[in-house]
């Protein structure tokens, strides 16, 4: 899928999808400002100019993509709390003092997104945030199936009541009278509408938006059957209200209570909220755009915080980022934040030219529009695969879920991250090491060639402390090679493991590469390629089960491709090799003072007589320990003697002492001298062996460290956990070598 591009091309290449969206969340927009006013206890123009100077600011000046921004459900009781404590009982001296509050509000949130808080949204664990996105969701259902029924007023106001009350509102249609009944069908044909409306075959239709259409057809019945009977068609209280005089009330915000306590308690109350509503719905939706691009979440705080300044001083409520108007505005087709725009835009359009018409809309109608991306908010299917990635993602999900149905969208997140924190204790039973890494740098990132990066994790990685690993791979250029060594890292969670896969696919995109390596120790409880990557803590115990249930055990990513190239090349590929591949590495001077610990990734070339295996070992004990992993191949020539010797370019011969006094060994061959450290016992029979054939072969490929004991040789690249391309080199170059060994030379 081609990501839609930035800037103004970006505009005039999706300016007529981004305007269908716009002017879809633009109709479901308008209800929910007035609404949002009038709950905070301000006038019904008040969420209308935040929801325009929203729109219009944002999209400019913000950094995400889909979001619309606008009056949030979150503010409304503070808002109301500070208009109420302000005005000391006045609610419209009240209503004056909180817009001073609201500007001050905003420059508080331009202040964080300066100091770069946005990082705040990146401690999210990705099953909490989908639990919130679908209890988001049914809120949503709950709140506007009954609107969508004709009952305005129902007795509850908590989600799950408001859903077991919906359907004894439904009995109850049985006996209404006719008003509720059109009112009721005029709902309901709307969602039936809006879910058949994929199956209807008719092209001209769907080059309009579903939810447009429920618009259109909804106004036209209102319209038609308004002239039909002489009067409304549909009761007045069921259709949208925009006052008439709705600039009789405006006048500039009040600071006279800038010196107060209470004045800051209730701009940092705003900001605090603002904040934190903003920040989780972008991140949900960065999680529900198609094109899974990220947003820069300090500049949305910015673009937020002037937002929300301008709009108080021209009269209106707090601006922050909407989850449930956004959701309608990716349903709708939107690519770019242009569609914020339009919504903006449209809003100011309507209010000022069109308020005659926009009285027409009928309520249910729009209510069916927000039950339909509630229940896409929800999305069951989703459930399926996130007991794939493992039964405690489960778990969190709808934990985070009912967390948020009853304590509310902040409680419940903090809770959801919570009992994460707790889940990834009792699966790692390591709980106060997690806790004492988390201060602890756990990342290293260094140019190990030009445009090739190794980025080495260690202890722990999991939510908490991604931020700091995705400081590093934001700073690397996504058209280089970066190897990603989780070598030394115990536990991975879901979280970081999900970021990594967008990051892989962005390195693909722009030309580059990035590959996770050292996961092949990861328990075997990890069944999916995003799922927790956790390794016991007696890593004795479990290599043994591996080794015993290797053929039961599932395949990482890496291990799947080697084994994919073991049998395009003729090759046997095993994962656990038993401990006697161990004893084969032995022979060779190298593993003398090392002792190793387990093989893994096995493949065997038997007519060349060559194997390739990656070796985790170390030399010392304690704090001396020096642990190391490295990719290697060991061959045994045939039809040729082998001298003993060592090759090399960065030269190891410090571990190496037998060959430490020797003096290099020239081949006569200038170039390779050059290029080659060459040592060893016998020169004769060395310099027999590196024949211009040889050599020239070597020159033409990349270079290698070589150790001869005189029967095998033992070759590997670097003194690191190899990529998979890494690792295909090697065995290729080793396999081309064996084939222009036992071809004759002419």
């Amino acid at each position: 899928m081609h990501k839609p591009s930035s800037g103004f091309r970006g505009f005039t290449e999706n300016w007529q999808a981004d305007l269908k969206a716009g002017f879809v969340v633009s109709l479901v927009a308008l209800p929910i400002s007035i609404a949002l006013a009038l709950a905070s206890g301000a006038p019904a123009i008040a969420g209308l100019i935040s929801a325009v100077i929203g729109g219009i600011l944002v999209a400019h000046l913000g950094g995400s993509f889909v979001t619309i921004t606008g009056p949030g459900n979150g503010l409304a009781v503070v808002t109301l709390g500070a208009i109420t404590t302000l005005g000391g009982g006045d609610m419209l001296a009240g209503y004056y003092m909180a817009l001073g509050a609201i500007v001050v509000s905003g420059g508080l949130l331009f202040l964080l997104g300066t100091v770069r808080l946005g990082v705040l949204a990146d401690l999210f664990p990705t099953s909490a945030v989908q639990g919130m996105l679908a209890a988001i969701g049914i809120i949503i259902l709950a709140k506007q199936s009954h609107v969508m029924i004709g009952t305005l007023s129902p007795d509850s106001s908590e989600p799950i009541p408001l859903l077991f009350e919906f359907f004894a509102s439904l009995k109850g249609l049985i006996s209404a009278d006719v008003e509720i009944i059109k009112v009721a069908v005029m709902g309901l044909g709307s969602l039936i509408f809006l879910i058949l409306f994929s199956k209807i075959r008719l092209g001209w239709m769907h080059a309009v938006p579903a939810p447009l259409w429920v618009v259109v057809i909804a106004v036209g019945i209102q319209m038609v059957g308004t002239k039909i009977n002489g009067q409304s068609f549909f009761p007045e209280v069921y259709l949208v209200n925009i006052p008439a005089d709705w600039m009789s009330s405006w006048r500039p915000p009040d600071f006279s209570g800038i010196k107060e306590g209470s004045f800051w308690t209730a701009a940092i109350t705003l900001t605090f909220i603002a904040s934190i509503e903003s920040l989780l719905s972008i991140k949900g939706m960065d999680r529900l755009d198609p094109f899974k691009r990220k947003s820069n979440v300090n500049k949305d705080l910015r673009a937020l915080g002037i937002a929300t300044a301008v709009s108080g001083l021209l009269g209106g409520l707090s601006v922050v980022t909407v989850i449930a108007r956004s959701s309608v505005n990716v349903s709708n087709g939107a690519k770019t934040r242009a569609a914020n725009f339009f919504h903006g835009i449209l809003i100011l359009i309507f209010i000022l030219f069109l308020r005659s018409l926009l009285t027409q809309i009928p309520l249910p109608a729009l209510a069916a529009i927000l039950v339909f991306t509630g229940y896409k908010l929800l999305n069951p299917s989703q459930f399926s695969r996130i007991a794939e990635i493992g039964m405690e993602q489960l778990f969190l999900f709808f934990f985070t879920l009912f967390a948020t149905l009853i304590y509310g969208l902040i409680v419940g997140i903090a809770l959801g991250m919570l009992v994460t924190l707790v889940v990834q204790f009792v699966m790692t039973r390591s709980g106060m090491d997690i806790l004492r890494y988390l201060s602890r740098p756990n990342t290293l990132l260094y140019e190990e060639e030009d445009q090739k990066f190794i980025l080495n994790i260690n202890y722990f990685s999991n939510f908490l402390n991604y931020p700091r690993l995705k400081s590093k791979l934001d700073s690397v250029p996504p058209t280089s090679t970066l190897i990603a060594d989780f070598s030394n890292s115990s536990f991975v969670d879901h979280t970081v493991m999900e970021h990594l896969a967008g990051y892989i696919e962005l390195f693909e995109q722009k030309g580059g590469s990035l590959e996770l390596v050292g996961l092949d120790m990861s328990a075997a409880s990890a069944t999916h390629p995003l799922g927790v990557q956790s390794k016991a803590n007696k890593s004795g115990s479990l290599l043994g089960g591996l080794r015993r249930d290797s053929g039961k055990a599932r395949l990482s990513t890496k291990q799947e491709k080697l084994s994919e190239f073991s049998v395009m090349n003729g090759m046997d590929f095993t994962s656990w090799p038993t401990p006697d591949w161990d004893v084969k590495l032995d022979q060779f001077n190298y593993f003398k003072y090392r002792r190793v610990d387990y093989t893994t990734n096995l493949l065997v070339h038997h007519s060349h007589k060559l194997f390739a295996i990656e070796v985790s070992s170390h030399s010392g004990e304690f704090i001396m320990k020096d642990s190391q992993q490295l990719a290697c191949v060991v061959w045994e020539p045939q039809g040729v003697e082998l001298p003993k010797f060592v090759l090399d370019r960065e030269r190891i011969f410090e571990r190496l002492a037998h060959f430490a006094g020797s003096k290099d060994i020239l081949t006569g061959q200038i170039k390779f001298d050059q290029r080659f450290a060459l040592k060893g016992s016998n020169a004769k029979a060395i310099r027999s062996f590196f024949t211009k054939e040889c050599t020239d072969f070597l020159m033409r490929n990349p270079s290698f460290h070589m150790e001869s004991n005189g029967t095998a040789l033992l070759i590997f690249h670097k003194e690191r956990v190899a990529s998979v391309q890494e690792f295909k080199l090697m065995v290729n170059f080793v396999l081309d070598w064996a084939e222009q060994m036992s071809t004759p030379s002419e």
